[in-house]
């Protein structure tokens, strides 16, 4: 069966038929794709990056919690509003000309977060955490003018690869989660193939040269 009525831009991927799938998959690919989205994912991986290598445990949750606010809150009221309004067709806008809206409150947001962390005097990491998020929103964005790449991937591949250079070899499992996302995504039609491993690369490609000028 051919994806392009899936991919349709001009309407909401979330009614995308998915009836070429076996309702076990499309079970299994919608539970992965909600525990593994950008909002969810956000929660544990800003609490390790603010717990690494600090001492004062309750300095590290307040300064998680102002990231937090920034990069996750405020963006999700944002579509909320927008879904309620109408202006959005889902929280996950799956319509790519609906993004624009939502990336820009998102970086300018993250750039927001950004400042207030550098007058507070708050963790490096964190800092770095929000200028990746800018960067790469940045880029993403851009590319959404075109093509609908997966920021379900590339949310997870950032997050995978700031842990894996902060923690270490251990944390290379989160890598399978990322898989795991991507599966998810072109199961339930969201995206092609191209279009979650592109968002993947890409945001590996980012947090890594942001890590590499900024340290770690």
């Amino acid at each position: 069966m051919s994806h392009r009525p899936a991919l349709n831009e001009s309407e909401p991927a979330m009614i995308a038929p998915v009836a070429s799938r076996s309702s076990k998959q499309v079970y299994v690919a919608r539970y992965i794709s909600a525990i593994l989205s950008p909002i969810v994912v956000s929660l544990p991986f800003v609490v390790l990056v603010a717990l690494y290598k600090i001492q004062d445990i309750l300095m590290a949750c307040i300064y998680a919690g102002i990231v937090l606010f920034f990069l996750s809150f405020g963006p999700m009221v944002y579509i909320l509003i927008g879904v309620r309004k109408g202006t959005f067709t889902d929280i996950d806008v799956s319509v790519r000309s609906q993004r624009t809206g939502p990336f820009l409150f998102g970086i300018v947001s993250a750039l927001a977060g950004l400042f207030t962390l550098f007058f507070i005097h708050g963790p490096k990491n964190l800092e770095t955490l929000l200028l990746i998020t800018v960067v790469s929103g940045a880029v993403m964005m851009f590319v959404t003018l075109w093509w609908k790449i997966s920021i379900h991937a590339s949310s997870l591949a950032a997050a995978a690869t700031v842990l894996t250079a902060l923690y270490g070899y251990v944390t290379l499992l989160t890598f399978v989660l990322l898989v795991a996302v991507c599966w998810s995504r072109v199961v339930l039609r969201r995206h092609t193939l191209g279009q979650v491993v592109a968002g993947s690369l890409v945001s590996v490609g980012l947090t890594v040269f942001v890590l590499a000028i900024r340290g770690v």
